[in-house]
């Protein structure tokens, strides 16, 4: 007999509050587990697209547009048989190359080699109109009758051929439809644009740094998204009339904002999460809190948070969101080590887009500045990932003064700015707060009341510089 899906709900915060505080944080984990056996037992039925960008930029220099070729060659022999998949040429306008049909073809021998034909026939020329691709694999998955879709999506320019807006309207209408990993290859590309289709797609989006390692990425995500099992995820959170959502994000394994794609239905708000595999990820939770609408030294249910799969079948046990009002600083001025974790990630993205920003305006000072904050935050939180990213942009000296490298490419910094969303989990999480080498409070942001670490330079919330205190 087949293993079913196992599911997991955990909520790590500080439910003590000052009578002053207005907000109350918790962190979500959510691990999904056995979904690799199901698969393997009775795979679902899946569809995936590549949008392949075929302007006439793709031509120069012309690896980019073979390296894209190859791609589309690796992920679809990637494909396992009765997946249905596409092949989506992208200039300023779109057309499915393969099938010749407008419903997607389904995975065997005979269609893979067909594709693979199709697509060394793809030859750069035209524009750049990304809200022409995502709305045909809109049409294209309403074609097919399947609830796991994916989209892989490569560009290598900036969205100029498409009118003001057409973007962000073609995304709210993809929105929940499909997800999209996008990829950026060269140095003439947009990684903002890049940053808003994940975000909206419940996607992921990078930088290529060298076309050879192009069709590796693209097997990796294609087999990714077939390794999702689950069409879809939704976490239930219920307020108390004292308490509302102020905001949700994805914080494990990207960051992304998740609070205008929450479904409200008085004070119960769902949320959807996509498709999932053998996987975790992690949630931040804010509600502000009326609290003078709590009774002091007693626990007061705030809210509470569950999961739930398919039509409404709830997989998990119910969770309580719980505040304690009091007047003892000792336990409501600590965070949670969860909490503080992750606003410590949300600090070390913005020190990373900060010095970007910096250093495209030429200022390179405050580049280095910035990033050799990114350097030390990355360094207290663990995150290899941004450490890697960071180094190929600065050189850090033995008495931690940073110097930005002579000769950065563009890709490398659109790699670290899309790398800021990128966070680090570990089992023993990082007291981010009140450590020994730190010694001393939390420190507490004049402007909106946020705690961060003693050693803390800026808010992780609102940005703004704490004072300092000598």
């Amino acid at each position: 007999m087949p293993e079913t899906p196992s599911f997991a709900l955990q909520l790590s915060q500080n439910k003590y509050l000052a009578p002053s505080d207005e907000r109350m944080d918790a962190v979500l984990t959510v691990r999904v587990g056995d979904a690799g056996a199901t698969a393997a037992a009775d795979p679902p039925r899946s569809a995936e697209l590549l949008l392949v960008d075929c302007s006439s930029s793709m031509d120069w220099p012309p690896t980019k547009i073979e390296a894209a070729r190859h791609a589309c060659r690796v992920a679809v022999d990637s494909l396992r048989d009765g997946v249905l998949f596409g092949v989506v040429e992208c200039t300023a306008h779109a057309r499915l190359v393969y099938p010749a049909t407008a419903e997607l073809a389904v995975a065997g021998d005979r269609t893979r080699h067909e594709a693979k034909t199709a697509v060394s026939g793809l030859i750069a020329g035209g524009g750049t109109a990304m809200s022409q691709w995502l709305d045909l694999a809109r049409e294209l998955f309403d074609r097919s009758p399947v609830a796991i879709r994916h989209a892989v999506l490569l560009t290598d320019g900036k969205n100029e051929s498409d009118r003001m807006g057409a973007l962000d309207a073609a995304l709210d209408r993809c929105r929940g439809e499909f997800a999209c990993d996008a990829r950026g290859i060269g140095d003439d590309w947009e990684p903002r644009d890049l940053q808003r289709i994940a975000a909206a797609l419940r996607g992921s989006a990078d930088a290529v740094l060298e076309d050879t390692e192009l069709a590796g990425d693209f097997r990796w995500l294609v087999e990714q998204a077939m390794g999702r099992t689950v069409p879809d995820l939704r976490l239930r959170l219920t307020t108390m009339p004292y308490s509302r959502l102020r905001f949700v994000k994805q914080v494990f394994p990207t960051e992304v904002d998740l609070t205008a794609q929450c479904r409200a239905a008085g004070r119960v708000l769902e949320l959807p999460t996509g498709a999932w595999g053998d996987e975790q990820r992690e949630y931040h939770l804010c509600l502000d809190v009326e609290a003078a609408e709590l009774t002091r030294h007693e626990d007061r249910l705030l809210g509470t948070v569950t999961l739930l799969e398919g039509a409404d079948a709830v997989v998990s046990e119910q969770l309580p969101v719980v505040g304690y009002l009091t007047d003892d600083l000792a336990l409501s001025s600590v965070p949670d080590e969860n909490v503080a974790r992750i606003t410590g990630q949300a600090e070390l993205g913005r020190a990373v887009r900060a010095g970007w920003d910096a250093f495209e305006r030429e200022d390179r000072a405050e580049a280095a500045r910035e990033w050799g904050t990114a350097y030390r935050l990355a360094s207290d939180l663990g995150n290899a990932e941004i450490l890697k990213r960071l180094g190929r942009l600065i050189d850090v000296r033995d008495d931690g003064a940073v110097a930005i490298k002579e000769g950065v490419r563009p890709r490398d910094g659109f790699s670290l700015v899309l790398g800021s969303t990128i966070s680090t989990y570990t089992a023993e999480p990082v007291a981010a707060v009140a450590r020994a080498d730190e010694g001393g409070a939390p420190r507490v942001c004049v402007h909106c009341g946020h705690k961060a670490r003693p050693a803390a330079k800026r808010c992780g919330r609102c940005g703004e510089p704490f004072e300092d205190p000598s």
